[in-house]
């Protein structure tokens, strides 16, 4: 009996990995770098296609302010949001630079990945070779099940009978072990690591977010200046207060990427998909086909009723609706919505016939403080 449990737990020497530095996307630029600056290009290009949109006037059905509300409401123009916009991203590479320089801009190491592989493989082979031990205590040979489904269903005879299928190893593994161990390596653990990564930037900016407005000084001095657009587009995704840069977006990815263990090209990825949700919920825009809205409902209509003076203290997320919906803070009230919305586009086409100057940046505050304390304007 002893001699069979070692047998059915041994596992294979683990193969000799060297790591070398992983070759970098592009040949003169790091990919640590390319990690710094990618979300920058992201976001240019995006914004400059919504920018198109806005330009020519396509894409109108879908717009959720009428474009002349811009005009009115905003309080801040669009050359001065550009400027921001543009002090926002020089802020993004230069703390990313001095980053990567105090790290020593390492290149990311591989060519452990069959080690990481056969390590995966042991796991799930000692976890699976479960199944015929606990088989063999009500009387069933795992064996001959094996071999009797093996004709069959060869994966499932692999699953039940384990090692006791001894051809059907590959270096002491099934091909089933090596499989799934492959899946694990290469897929589950950096989606896990992506998982990690969201729910750290989606819980801080969460609360930090919520805090701004909760703090009403803290919302006249830092985040006020964001909600001077009323009515948001693309390029004006990441127009804010330098200290709510720094501190709501830059270090929330930051430790999102330390405590996710991510990549170079995983931060890639990451970035450039924060960036694109980023512009999204603010293009003004909602399209029927929304990937952000059909995964759980936080798309650019939830993000642009927060920016409403009435829905200041509602739908505080920027990724997922767990926070908003476990604490209450989600907008529910969807025809209440559709009717003040609606009376903005009434209100706008009155006042269109006024005037098309746009609404100078205050500089006594007084909007801001009033939006603070909760007022309609």
């Amino acid at each position: 009996m002893a001699s069979n449990a070692t047998a059915i737990f041994a596992t294979p020497p683990t193969p000799s990995c060297k790591l070398v530095p992983q070759v970098p996307l592009l040949p003169f630029l790091s990919d640590n770098i390319l990690a710094t600056i990618l979300p920058t290009i992201v976001y240019a290009i995006a914004a400059a296609f919504f920018h198109l949109l806005d330009t020519y006037n396509l894409f109108s059905y879908w717009r959720i302010h009428p474009s002349e509300d811009e005009l009115k409401r905003n309080h801040v123009t669009r050359w001065q949001c550009l400027q921001t916009v543009i002090r926002y991203h020089v802020m993004q590479i230069s703390i990313g630079l001095l980053l990567n320089y105090v790290g020593g801009n390492e290149p990311t190491m591989v060519g452990d990945e069959s080690c990481r592989i056969q390590r995966a493989a042991g796991v799930i082979s000692h976890a699976r070779n479960l199944i015929p031990m606990t088989l063999a205590i009500v009387g069933i040979d795992a064996k001959k099940l094996g071999v009797a489904m093996k004709g069959t269903s060869a994966g499932l005879a692999q699953v039940l009978a384990g090692d006791y299928l001894s051809s059907e190893q590959n270096h002491g593994f099934t091909s089933f072990e090596l499989s799934l161990a492959k899946l694990v390596v290469f897929i589950c653990v950096p989606m896990f690591q992506y998982l990690i990564a969201l729910t750290v930037v989606d819980t801080w900016i969460y609360f930090t977010h919520r805090l701004c407005h909760v703090n009403k000084t803290l919302y006249r001095i830092v985040h006020a200046q964001h909600h001077r657009l009323y009515v948001s587009y693309a390029y004006g995704a990441v127009y804010a207060h330098w200290l709510e840069t720094l501190f709501l977006d830059i270090l929330s990815f930051v430790l999102a990427g330390e405590i996710a263990q991510l990549s170079a090209r995983q931060s890639m990825l990451f970035g450039s998909f924060a960036t694109i949700k980023t512009i999204s919920d603010h293009c003004g825009y909602v399209f029927p086909w929304d990937p952000f809205r059909l995964a759980n409902n936080n798309g650019a209509v939830f993000h642009d009723l927060h920016h409403q003076s009435w829905g200041l203290k509602y739908n505080f997320s920027t990724y997922t609706v767990f926070w908003d919906n476990l604490l209450g803070t989600t907008w529910a009230d969807k025809e209440g919505a559709d009717k003040r919305y609606q009376r903005v586009w009434e209100l706008t086409a009155k006042r269109s016939q006024s005037t098309d100057k746009e609404i100078a940046v205050t500089t006594d505050r007084s909007t801001e403080r009033a939006v603070a304390e909760g007022k309609d304007l």
